[in-house]
């Protein structure tokens, strides 16, 4: 029943957004997917991930949501293709990912920055960010007071209003550079919006750093271990053969 409901109110909106991802991401695109509910959404671009050669791992912390979204994917016969897990954003170990994805669920996270440190570390060297969002166009304390309470009525979680320039300082905090802010649909009161950035690169080249020491610490090792075997006085069995 909650997944109908889900996909009743929000998949075929988010239908769109993701088609507007897809069409940005390199072809053979490894995605990690926060947020990825039922799939519906995801799947209603089954054509575009096909001809386009991409992967999409995703994540939820809702098991009906993802239950529903793994029958939904082994029904359409792309588990090959999409792997969605039971799992947090912030355990998740995968990647390298060229694509990480937030679909209105960057604000719902106890800690949007911390989600960005986190999967900041598990993109490709030149991997993006990608936000799609609701946003409010004027400050709203009914809508602040009734949008909490949707899920009551609904069982989806919509999270707080969200406003622009909140988003853009969380994003700031998170030392990530926006390249791309586009408006998907705008209405009176509030617009859809796609939002593309890049990590600073002084995050990756510290990242860069840390691989380097780690490759470093490597090769020293296996250096030391071969100037070992060199060195080790030769076993008396190794002239047993030998003719006398």
């Amino acid at each position: 029943m909650r997944s109908t409901i889900y996909n009743a109110l929000i998949s075929k909106m988010t239908a769109i957004w993701y088609a507007e991802v897809i069409d940005r991401v390199p072809y053979g695109a490894q995605i990690l997917d926060v947020g990825i509910g039922t799939g519906q959404a995801l799947l209603a671009n089954r054509d575009a991930l096909m001809s386009r050669n991409i992967h999409v791992t995703g994540v939820d912390i809702d098991r009906t949501y993802v239950d529903a979204c793994l029958a939904a994917v082994a029904e359409a016969g792309l588990s090959d293709r999409i792997e969605p897990r039971l799992q947090s954003v912030y355990d998740h170990e995968g990647g390298p990912y060229d694509a990480i994805y937030f679909s209105a669920s960057f604000m719902l996270l106890p800690s949007p920055v911390g989600a960005l440190e986190h999967v900041i570390g598990l993109l490709k060297p030149r991997g993006q960010l990608y936000f799609t969002q609701t946003f409010e166009h004027d400050r709203s304390p009914t809508m602040e007071r009734l949008k909490p309470l949707l899920r009551l009525m609904t069982t989806i979680d919509f999270g707080q209003v969200t406003y622009e320039d909140e988003f853009l300082e969380t994003l700031e905090q998170g030392n990530v550079d926006v390249v791309e802010n586009v408006v998907i649909e705008r209405r009176r009161k509030r617009s859809y919006k796609l939002i593309v950035a890049d990590p600073r690169e002084v995050e990756r080249e510290q990242a860069s750093e840390e691989d380097a020491d780690v490759e470093e610490g490597e090769g020293a090792e296996l250096e030391e271990q071969e100037r070992y075997e060199e060195s080790k006085p030769l076993s008396l069995t190794a002239f047993d053969d030998e003719p006398e």
